[in-house]
């Protein structure tokens, strides 16, 4: 298979990731304003805002990114029907270049899930405890995501250093 295959396959699999992404942040929205419309407890009211504004988080990133993986598919064809190995070599410094945040997702994963249990540990403050909720929210789809993600930039590298030592 050629390398752009494998090219082709990781921005696919980045689209896909997208509109999973998107789709989740919607239902993330309208659950905030079904607890917004519907919602008689204070903790159902303490959920509206943080689910809303977790939603808009995730459609702005999961939008962001299949447009930008769009972009990517057209603009990358013409850059590695230029050049091939100059195209291989870019690709191995930008993947190397975002392998960062994989750590930085835990770490933030982390800090959300110490934040929602100190919030129900510590507190009967159900607006308090609803902004941990939308943290652990937060934090457990980071992971979601970055876990196949990571996998797919993991899959590609190894694709990039195989081009490379031919």
């Amino acid at each position: 298979m050629d390398f752009f295959n494998y090219t082709q396959n990781w921005i696919k699999g980045e689209l896909f990731e997208a509109t999973i992404i998107s789709i989740f942040s919607i239902l993330l929205i309208v659950s905030g304003v079904l607890f917004w419309k519907f919602g008689t407890t204070p903790s159902s009211k303490s959920l509206i805002l943080p689910l809303i504004v977790v939603g808009f988080i995730f459609i702005s990133a999961g939008t962001s990114m299949y447009f930008s993986n769009k972009k990517r598919l057209i603009e990358y064809k013409e850059r590695y029907t230029k050049n091939k190995s100059e195209f291989v070599m870019e690709e191995k410094q930008r993947v190397e270049g975002f392998q960062y945040m994989y750590t930085v997702t835990k770490v933030i994963a982390t800090l959300s899930f110490i934040i929602t249990l100190i919030a129900f540990w510590f507190t009967k403050n159900y607006t308090f405890q609803g902004i941990a909720l939308g943290f652990a929210i937060l934090g457990t789809s980071g992971l979601v995501i970055d876990y196949f993600s990571e996998e797919r930039a993991n899959t590609y590298y190894k694709r990039i250093e195989l081009a490379l030592d031919k």
